[in-house]
């Protein structure tokens, strides 16, 4: 375990590995199109079966994963049908148009295939500013005129390291 300059343990998780962190980045998916023009063309259909967000289902929260374990629940899941996953609180109707519908077939064919991913978020936040090209004012090259001839010849006092040619 990593100790603290203090002695105590540190309070954060550490950071997953590089390969950990590379296969999360390829496999994020940005559909914010696709499923925008998805969403915009079920609104005009009723009932609201194509909803964008999936429909929330307990029995799939890892969080409530206890509760559905405890003495009394499954007997009860096992004679309301809810055994074998349940259902969302939609129902059973808004699940298979969500997850085996025309829409989820398209989404997960396109994603399969590699369209869902943009190549910044697939190359990973590394490429933040990775090729910012510098910017020359009206000051010049380094941040300020040199139009008088002692400016010409030193253009700091403190030195400057460039590779330009400071004539």
């Amino acid at each position: 375990m990593v100790m603290m300059p203090s002695g105590l343990p540190p309070r954060f998780a550490p950071s997953p590995p590089k390969a950990e962190l590379k296969r999360r980045e390829k496999a994020f998916l940005l559909d914010c199109v696709a499923i925008s023009s998805i969403a915009r063309d079920y609104s005009y259909s009723a009932p609201k079966a194509g909803t964008v967000i999936p429909p929330y289902n307990a029995q799939n929260d890892r969080h409530a994963l206890a509760y559905f374990r405890t003495k009394p629940l499954p007997p009860l899941l096992k004679k309301t049908g809810q055994s074998r996953g349940g259902t969302s609180i939609h129902g059973v109707t808004v699940d298979r148009f969500q997850f085996q519908g025309s829409a989820a077939g398209y989404l997960q064919t396109r994603n399969k295939n590699g369209a869902g991913h943009s190549a910044d978020q697939v190359k990973g936040h590394s490429l933040f500013l990775s090729e910012i090209k510098p910017i020359f004012g009206y000051n010049g090259l380094y941040g300020y005129r040199r139009n008088t001839p002692a400016l010409r010849k030193v253009p700091s006092p403190f030195g400057v390291i460039t590779r330009s040619a400071i004539h």
